[in-house]
C-alpha cells in the first residue's frame, strides 16, 4: 500500500478530532509499544508519541509474550500510554500484574479487529485512564476513526479524525441517513496512492466521488444518531479471527476440494467463550473429521485451518435459496479421539486451565491446546494461570508440550509421578527409521576421500534466503571471489520488491548495493523454496545453496517444518531434475542437542555420524535434523549430489565487528543477556564453554568445501576455539554487565523470581 508523508503527518497531528494525540499530549509520557514495526499500527504505536513528544518504550519479543514481564518494563520506564489488538488486551488484563500496570495508565487504546465480548466493562473497572478505540485500513494511513469509549455503553469506532471526510452508501453508491447500513467511504489526506504495481486492484479499491478520492473500505457499517459510525462486518468474505486476516473463499476452496465433499461452508461461530473457525461440508458419504482436517492442511496456513467441524445432510436454507447461516447448527471442536480423563490432580489442573481459556466444558488430559481452539495469543494465559496454580512454565513448554498430561509431567510435583508415556515416549519418527544407507554414506565422509578425491567448481549458484544474516554474506564472498552468476532467491516485503530489499540488505551490510552487478552476476529470483521455483529453463545452474529457513523454535503451526523440511524436499527434487549438487546448511545443534535419557555415545559426535540418540523435541532442532536426514537419504538412494555444512554460532565480522541486524533474535546473544538480565551465574557455568563463527569466516568456509570431491558430505564449519564463560563474563562486566557467580541454589532462586 502506497501511504504518503502528507498522510502520516496528518494523522500525528495534535488536533481536537485526533482524540488519541489529544490524549497522549495532555495527559500521558511515555508510550509503552508491543506492535511488530511490519504492522502498520507500529506507525502510531512509534510515530505518533515520538513526534509529539513523548517516550518511546519498545519491548521485546519475551517480554510481549510475557504480561509479567511487560507490567514490569512499564512500570520501570514509566510508561502511562498503552496500545494493543482488542484480542491480545484482554489476554494481557488477565494478568494481576499486567491489570494493575493499565490500572496506573492514563491512555488505553485498542484496534485492528473487531471490538472483544467482554473487554470495555473489564477496561472500565480496571483503570481510570482514557479507553480509546481505533479504526481503519491501511490504505487510509492507520485510523481514520476513533472513540473515546472510557465512559460508553455502546461500542462503535467514533467519528471520522482530523481531515477525514467519510459516506455510507448502498449497493448503488447512493448515500445512506443514520441507521442504514451500506459500505463505509473513507476520503481525506490519508487515503494512499493505491496498490504498487497493482493497478487493476487499485482501481477496484480507490474511486472518485464528489471530487474526493475515496477508498472503499469494504466493511459494512451505518451512522449512529449523534454521527458515530459502527462498524458491523465486511461486505465481502474477509474476516479478521484473533486478529489475523483470513478470506473465506479461500478456506472454503480448500474444504470444498476435499474428496467426496459437495457443499462447503466456512464461518466464524462461537463455541464456549470463544471464537473459531467452523466448517460445515455435505458429502456423498460420511468422512472421517481427521482425513478433511489434514487435506486442508495442506493447502492452508496453520491459522486458516478450521478448528471445529460438521458434516451435514444439507445446509439449511432461507426462503429465497440462500444459505440461512443462523440455521446452521454449533460445530463440534476437532479432537483426536475421546477425552481422556487426567490420571492426577496436575493433569487435571491443566485440563481446567485448558477448559476455562478455551470455554470448553471439558478438555481430555492427552487433547492438544492448539488442536482444540488454542492460539499462541492465548498461550500466555496458560502460562499465567499455570503460576497461579503454584507451577513455573516458560512460553515455549505450552508449545513443546501441548497437553496437560505432558504439561504434567514437565512440572512434575513432589508426590505424584510423572506419566512415564509422556516423559519417555517413543519416538517413532526418529526411532523406527532404518539409518543403514546413510550410515554407509558418512563412513565414506573422511580424510581420504577428501585427499584422494577431485575438487568441483562452484559455477553458476542458486542461493535461498539471500536476505539472512548468512545468506548476504555468502552472496558476498560469492560476488567477491569467485565467479559465474548468483541467482538470489528471495521475497519481496511491506511494499518493497526482492531486488530492491537485496540492494538494501547489501548496503547495510558492505555499504555497497551492487547496483551494476544487477541483471549481469546478480539474478533476483522471487519466490520461496516451498514452491515452484521461478527458474527459467535457458537460466544455466550449476549447484543450489540453501540458505533459507526458520529460525524460531517454537509454534503452533507447520511453518517451522514447511520451510525447513519441506522446502528441502522442494530443492532435493530441483536438484535431482537438473543433476547440480545441493549444499544444505544446516545448525551444529543437531548434532550438539542433549541426548535422550540411556543414549551414551563414546567421544565426541563428528561429520561421520546423523542419529546418536538426540532428544529431538525442540521444533527447529528436528526440523533440521529432519531436513539432513533427506539430504542424506537422497544421496544413499536417488543419486543426489549434496553437502550438509552445520553452521555453529554466527557471530560478528572479524573484519569490522559487523552483527546481523536482527540480532535480538540470536540465541546465543539471548542466553548471554538473560545472564545480564539476572547479574548472576552458577559457579559450575564459569567452566563452560561458548564458541563464535565470525559470519564472515564461515561463509568463505562454505563457498571453499562446497568444491571438494562427491564423497565429502557433511562439514562443520564452525569455530573449534571455545572461550571459556569466565571470559565471557569477564569482557561483559568491562562494559557494564556485571555476572557474579553464585552457589547453583542462589541461582535457582533468581531464576525463578525472573
Amino acid at each position: 500500500v502506497m501511504l504518503t508523508h502528507e498522510g502520516v503527518c496528518n494523522f500525528h497531528a495534535n488536533e481536537p478530532s485526533n482524540i488519541l494525540v489529544n490524549a497522549l499530549v495532555n495527559k500521558a509520557s511515555a508510550f509503552l509499544t508491543v506492535t511488530t514495526l511490519s504492522f502498520d499500527m507500529s506507525v502510531k504505536e512509534v510515530g505518533t508519541p515520538l513526534v509529539n513528544g513523548l517516550t518511546v518504550v519498545l519491548a521485546d519479543e519475551a517480554q510481549v509474550n510475557d504480561p509479567g514481564a511487560l507490567a514490569a518494563l512499564g512500570a520501570e520506564t514509566g510508561a502511562d500510554a498503552f496500545n494493543a489488538t482488542h484480542s491480545r488486551l484482554k489476554q494481557y488484563l488477565a494478568s494481576p500484574a499486567f491489570a494493575n500496570f493499565i490500572g496506573h495508565c492514563k491512555v488505553v487504546l485498542s484496534g485492528g479487529e473487531k471490538y472483544t465480548e467482554g473487554l470495555l466493562p473489564l477496561l472500565q473497572r480496571t483503570t481510570e485512564a482514557t479507553i480509546i478505540n481505533t479504526y481503519g485500513p491501511t490504505e487510509t494511513t492507520v485510523s481514520s476513526n476513533m472513540a473515546d469509549l472510557t465512559h460508553a455503553e455502546r461500542i462503535t469506532v467514533g467519528r471520522p479524525l482530523y481531515n477525514v471526510w467519510e459516506c455510507i452508501v448502498d449497493a448503488d453508491g447512493n448515500e445512506l441517513p443514520a441507521g442504514l447500513v451500506g459500505e463505509l467511504l473513507i476520503g481525506g489526506p490519508g487515503v494512499a496512492l493505491g496498490y504498487n504495481d497493482l493497478p487493476e486492484k487499485t482501481a477496484e479499491s480507490f474511486i472518485e466521488r464528489a471530487g474526493r478520492r475515496m477508498y472503499r473500505s469494504g466493511d459494512y457499517a451505518r451512522w449512529t444518531p449523534t454521527g458515530e459510525v459502527e462498524i458491523l462486518g465486511r461486505t465481502d468474505s474477509q474476516i479478521k479471527l484473533r486478529g489475523l486476516r483470513i478470506e473465506i473463499g479461500e478456506v472454503e476452496a480448500a474444504l470444498a476440494a476435499v474428496p467426496d465433499v459437495t457443499n462447503a461452508i466456512v464461518k466464524i461461530g462461537k463455541i464456549g467463550g470463544g471464537e473459531h473457525l467452523c466448517a460445515y461440508y455435505t458429502a456423498t458419504r460420511p468422512l472421517d473429521v481427521s482425513d478433511v482436517r489434514a487435506s486442508m492442511a495442506k493447502t492452508l496456513a496453520g491459522y486458516m485451518v478450521p478448528t471445529a467441524y460438521l458434516q451435514l445432510e444439507s445446509l439449511p436454507l432461507t426462503p429465497n435459496g440462500k444459505v440461512d447461516y443462523r440455521a446452521l447448527p454449533a460445530a463440534e471442536l476437532f479432537r483426536t479421539g475421546e477425552a481422556v480423563a487426567a490420571a492426577n490432580e496436575t493433569e487435571q489442573t491443566f485440563c481446567d486451565i485448558f477448559a476455562e481459556l478455551l470455554g470448553l466444558d471439558e478438555v481430555g488430559a492427552t487433547d492438544s491446546f492448539f488442536e482444540v481452539g488454542g492460539t499462541s495469543l492465548m498461550a500466555i494465559r496458560v502460562v499465567v494461570e499455570a503460576e497461579k496454580a503454584g507451577f513455573a512454565i516458560a512460553y515455549a513448554d505450552v508449545f513443546a508440550n501441548p497437553t496437560p498430561r505432558k504439561l504434567a509431567a514437565l512440572v512434575g510435583t513432589e508426590g505424584e509421578e510423572p506419566d512415564q508415556d509422556a516423559a519417555e515416549m517413543h519416538d517413532a519418527e526418529i526411532e523406527d527409521f532404518d539409518y543403514d544407507a546413510i550410515d554407509d554414506v558418512l563412513a565414506r565422509n573422511n580424510l581420504r576421500a577428501f585427499i584422494e578425491g577431485q575438487r568441483r567448481p562452484l559455477g553458476n549458484l542458486l542461493i535461498t534466503g539471500t536476505a539472512g544474516f548468512l545468506g548476504i554474506h555468502i552472496l558476498h564472498e560469492y560476488l567477491e571471489y569467485h565467479s559465474g552468476v548468483a541467482y538470489c532467491l528471495l521475497r519481496g516485503r511491506a511494499g518493497v520488491s526482492a531486488e530492491q530489499r537485496l540492494k538494501h540488505q547489501l548496503f547495510y551490510y558492505f555499504e555497497r548495493n551492487y547496483a551494476e552487478l544487477f541483471g549481469k552476476r546478480i539474478i533476483v529470483l522471487e519466490g520461496d523454496v516451498t514452491g515452484k521455483l521461478p527458474v527459467g529453463d535457458d537460466q544455466r545452474i550449476d549447484g543450489v545453496v540453501n540458505c533459507a529457513a526458520v529460525v524460531k523454535h517454537f509454534s503452533s503451526g507447520g511453518d517451522i517444518e514447511d520451510v525447513n523440511v519441506g522446502g528441502v524436499e522442494n530443492l532435493i527434487g530441483f536438484c535431482l531434475d537438473r543433476n547440480v549438487p545441493l549444499i544444505q546448511i544446516s545448525t551444529g545443534s543437531t548434532m550438539k542437542c542433549p541426548l535422550k535419557p540411556g543414549a551414551t555415545i563414546a567421544g565426541k559426535t563428528t561429520e561421520r555420524q546423523l542419529y546418536v540418540g538426540q532428544n529431538l523435541e525442540n521444533k527447529y532442532t528436528r526440523s533440521k535434523f529432519l531436513a539432513e536426514r533427506l539430504v542424506l537419504g537422497a544421496v544413499a538412494t536417488r543419486g543426489l549430489s549434496a553437502k550438509i555444512m552445520r553452521v555453529g554460532n554466527l557471530a560478528p565480522r572479524t573484519a569490522d565487528g559487523e552483527f546481523q541486524i536482527n540480532y535480538d533474535t540470536n540465541a546465543a546473544m539471548g542466553r548471554l543477556k538473560s545472564f545480564a538480565i539476572m547479574g548472576c551465574a552458577p559457579f559450575d557455568q564459569l567452566d563452560a564453554t561458548m564458541e563464535f563463527s565470525p559470519i564472515d569466516e564461515t561463509a568463505r568456509a562454505i563457498l571453499l568445501l562446497a568444491k571438494t570431491p562427491a564423497n565429502c558430505v557433511v562439514f562443520h564449519p564452525f569455530n573449534h576455539h571455545r572461550v571459556l564463560f569466565a571470559d565471557v563474563f569477564g569482557a561483559m562486566r568491562n562494559v557494564g554487565l556485571p555476572v557474579v557467580p553464585v552457589e547453583r541454589e542462589e541461582f535457582a532462586t533468581v531464576l525463578h523470581e525472573a
